[in-house]
């Protein structure tokens, strides 16, 4: 059986205590929020004590997850609960930042990580790639593999092996059909699950599950009076807040998905819950989805049920954990330990007696599976009753492969007395050194620490995702087959402290971590080591058009180098051509005297006389010690998630194609959020500004031909929204606004006034017209051109099919519904959805405005433009050649 360990609630730099062995989500490395120190930590985890039921709760995409529900199980009922999402959410948009695609994969999968801190649940992923919004569940199927992905959730069925299952609804209509396919995944998976016919080769015995729910936030599309509510408004007095409170806290966590709320409402709340399949099948009307579901340690029985021998053993251990639970002191948590001795102890000699209780192997396998959460459980309450915190400090973060390193390893105890150290030792992954330099008390022995001395691995593989794209399906495949399902590789180091506490043996383990004075509001920062490549390359540009047509132009192609080595050096850095580039210099070396040290390489690139259309690719090349680099580390990093990396190829893609800018143009860029359509109107040779605040108010507008406010720039820039008066002034003289898409935010005069009533203009726009959640999904949907001769699809690049090949993800989004004759709609287009029937517009409008002219741009051309689509640069070209005074119309 391939294990799927559990998550360390709390297991966090500084850790109050394990509740569930760490591998399980991450771990991160922030420290455990205050309710999980001390004698509040306590009562906590002791409601786990005797709870042997499990939940897990399969979604598609991270946030769709009811947060109060997985807080009412986790937190409120010690129920040991699991989160499946089918994919990472690869395809969606990022509110804080440029990543997008599989970074923004990574940064969704951080964000989850940080919202199991509040809820205290455990996170698995399925191989599925969130290829964008859908309208269908049959375009899902085929997209992400039907067969492949039930056997995904098959996996994680059988490896959790949970009693209850929730799910999505399994019907709706509209967008967003990606919960519904995976509902409907995961109700075959809740049979499939139980053939052993079906996925043998994954190695892990047959489950069937009780019962199967589909429900969640919004309820189910079925009748109401089906529902099972379940109430999350119950106050926790050990949470000090509703179980709902809290699950918004923990959702707020999808930054990047602008889940930014806070916990207010007092009010009631539920989640409903309808029940699609159970076995044996159910028939009377239930309250609770875990009706039925024995969630006592006498629950274990039904895997012998005419065992009388593990009866009276499970019951001669009910009235231990009984007394541990009873023996909570909020003013005296060590009050508690005795009595969790007793339990502790209780439960590892039945673990000892099983195989002379239950003959069978596969209940004696079900029975231990369970009552290994019971001694997890109970061993995690009894540290916290002793105060144990165990810390790995490492003197690196990023370390380098072959580099020595330092790690200092303490252990603290509340109760020092009760508390006998065997050692501390410390773990490395395979081909690391390790050797222990001292070991002694401090402090009264209160304290105890060791020193240890590593070297890395000389062939160490940089941390990274052990998942990548599969390149022509919407599928991930593994790098690291042994980490499936998990968040992330488990860290390579791991500090385990060997005690005897009160007589019984235990063990106490965290993962080495690095503290730093972070960038972020909030100080110190910190993350599990990282290993990282010597040097980091970095090309800018990334993506450039190289025009077919006019005299051939050097493009300069810079190289950023990183050296995350520690001692000094130089690396010779060079560029690979295609053949027929002409490339000076052939080479350039750049010195390094510490650590995180970068430099700069200047290169200038000549495509050839003729070159070929197309996409052309350079790649850099920086040799050090006689090692080759060609990779850039791309940090995914915020104050809410851990630093995670992503290595790319060094590499520029030059993009031949017909594209034609005006000589006269100039452009004024006000920023957005996760935009880089600036630097591309900038590789097209066409003079940008990137404009501040200050020069939205102060600066002279008049020397811009036009101004392209970037991607959700009403939302994220207030300037701009104060600017808006004198934009308009300036469009009304003759300039050239050109708006890209917004959200719903761009429908009010900030984003957290009220929201208008429903069909209110937008302030933002100059007749009226509302931004819409319209959009069009199929990225191959046929466009029709409604203005064939207009300037934006004529001028200086007639605007063909050819244009509209190889988008990637979908057309459009958030679409301008205009309701003004000023407004002129010129592109129109139609999913082949019946979700989203009928034609749309609102793609590109365009509208005069005085002199000037103002346009809105729902293409999803920050899609394209950085994915090389040649159409995209074409159209973002013509955008930008508008003269500041337009002709005739």
């Amino acid at each position: 059986m391939i294990p799927i360990p559990r998550l360390a609630l709390g297991l966090l730099l500084v850790l109050t205590l394990a509740l569930f062995p760490a591998e399980a989500s991450g771990p991160d490395a922030f420290e455990p929020l205050d309710f999980d120190r001390g004698a509040n930590g306590l009562g906590l985890a002791l409601r786990r004590l005797g709870t042997t039921a499990r939940v897990l709760y399969v979604t598609a995409h991270p946030d769709d997850e009811h947060n109060g529900i997985l807080v009412r199980l986790a937190r409120g009922l010690g129920v040991r609960t699991a989160l499946l999402t089918v994919t990472r959410g690869e395809g969606g948009q990022n509110a804080i930042g440029p990543e997008l695609f599989g970074a923004l994969g990574v940064l969704r999968t951080g964000e989850l990580l940080a919202l199991h801190r509040y809820d205290g649940v455990e996170q698995y992923f399925g191989r599925a790639y969130e290829f964008g919004y859908s309208f269908s569940v049959e375009e899902t199927f085929a997209k992400w593999g039907r067969d492949e992905t039930v056997g995904d959730i098959v996996r994680v069925i059988r490896a959790f092996r949970p009693d209850v299952i929730l799910a999505l609804p399994l019907a709706g209509e509209g967008g967003g059909q990606h919960h519904q396919a995976a509902a409907q995944l995961a109700r075959a998976a809740f049979r499939d699950a139980a053939d052993p016919a079906r996925f043998p080769d994954q190695g892990l015995s047959a489950w069937q599950a009780l019962k199967l729910y589909e429900g969640g936030i919004g309820g189910f599309g079925g009748p109401k009076d089906t529902a099972v509510p379940v109430s999350t408004s119950v106050y926790d007095p050990l949470l000090g807040m509703t179980w709902q409170q809290l699950g918004v806290r923990a959702r707020a966590m999808h930054r990047c998905q602008g889940a930014s709320q806070v916990a207010t409402d007092l009010g009631p709340t539920e989640g409903l819950f309808r029940l699609v399949d159970a076995e044996p099948p159910v028939t009377a009307r239930e309250a609770d989805f875990l009706d039925g579901v024995d969630t006592t340690l006498a629950g274990l029985r039904r895997f012998a049920p005419a065992n009388a021998a593990l009866a009276a053993k499970v019951q001669a251990l009910e009235p231990l954990l009984g007394a541990a639970r009873a023996a909570f002191d909020p003013r005296s948590p060590e009050a508690a330990a005795p009595a969790l001795a007793s339990a502790l102890a209780g439960v590892r000699a039945l673990r000892d007696a099983l195989s002379g209780v239950v003959g069978d192997a596969r209940a004696r396998a079900e029975i231990d599976g369970r009552l290994q959460d019971e001694e997890q459980d109970v061993e995690a309450a009894f540290h916290l009753a002793h105060g144990l915190v165990l810390e790995a400090r490492a003197d690196d973060g990023l370390v380098t492969p072959g580099q020595p390193l330092g790690v200092s390893v303490t252990l603290a105890s509340g109760v020092p007395r009760a508390v006998e150290v065997e050692g501390l030792e410390l773990e490395a992954a395979a081909g690391w050194t390790v050797e222990q330099r001292d070991d002694g008390p401090r402090a009264g022995g209160a304290w105890r620490s060791a020193r240890f001395e590593l070297t890395v691995a000389p062939d160490a593989r940089p941390s990274q995702p052990y998942w990548r794209k599969l390149p022509d399906r919407d599928r991930n495949e593994l790098v690291v087959p042994a980490d499936e399902t998990l968040p992330w590789s488990p860290p390579p180091v791991w500090a385990r402290a060997r005690l005897r506490v009160a007589g019984l043996a235990t063990t106490v383990r965290v993962p080495a971590v690095f503290r730093y004075e972070g960038r972020f509001v909030g100080g110190e920062r910190r993350h599990t080591l990282t290993v990282v490549p010597g040097l980091s390359l970095r090309l800018d540009p990334d993506v450039a058009a190289v025009p077919l047509a006019g005299p051939r132009r050097a493009l300069e192609v810079r190289v950023s180098v990183r050296s995350y080595a520690r001692n000094a050096g130089a690396a010779a850095v060079r560029l690979e051509v295609p053949e027929g580039f002409a490339v000076d210099p052939a080479g350039v070396t750049l010195p390094f005297a510490v650590e995180g040290e970068d430099a700069v390489a200047r290169f200038r690139v000549t495509p050839p006389a003729g070159v070929r259309a197309g996409t052309h690719t350079l790649r850099a090349v920086a040799t050090r010690d006689g090692r080759e680099h060609r990779e850039y580390i791309q940090a995914v990093e915020y104050d809410h998630v851990e630093r995670r990396q992503l290595p790319r190829p060094a590499e520029t893609r030059l993009l031949a194609l017909d594209v034609r800018t005006a000589s006269s143009a100039a452009v004024g860029y006000v920023m957005g959020s996760g935009d880089a359509l600036a630097d591309a109107i900038e590789q097209l040779g066409v003079p940008l500004t990137r404009l501040t605040a200050d020069d939205l108010v102060f600066s002279d507008l008049g020397r811009f031909t036009t101004i392209v406010t970037g991607i959700r720039a009403y939302e994220t820039r207030a300037d701009l929204r104060s600017a808006q008066g004198r934009l308009m002034r300036w469009v009304e003289a003759g300039g050239h606004l050109v708006v890209q898409y917004n959200r719903a935010a761009m429908n009010r005069l900030a984003p957290d006034a009220a929201p208008p009533p429903e069909g209110s203009a937008s302030p933002f726009v100059p007749y009226p017209a509302t931004v819409s959640s319209e959009r069009i999904s199929d990225e191959t949907a046929p466009m029709r051109v409604l203005a064939p001769e207009h300037p934006l699809v004529t001028t200086p690049n007639r605007i063909g099919e050819a244009d509209w090949s190889g988008w990637v993800q979908e057309r459009g989004i958030q679409l301008l519904v205009a309701r003004d004759p000023r407004y002129r709609e010129l592109l129109a287009a139609a999913d082949p959805f019946p979700y989203n029937a009928g034609e749309k517009r609102g793609l590109l409008v365009d509208a005069r405005v005085g002199q000037g002219t103002w346009t809105y741009v729902g293409l999803v051309l920050f899609r394209q433009v950085p994915a090389g689509v040649p159409g995209g640069w074409r159209l973002l070209a013509n955008l930008v050649s508008r003269p500041r005074v337009s002709g005739q119309r």
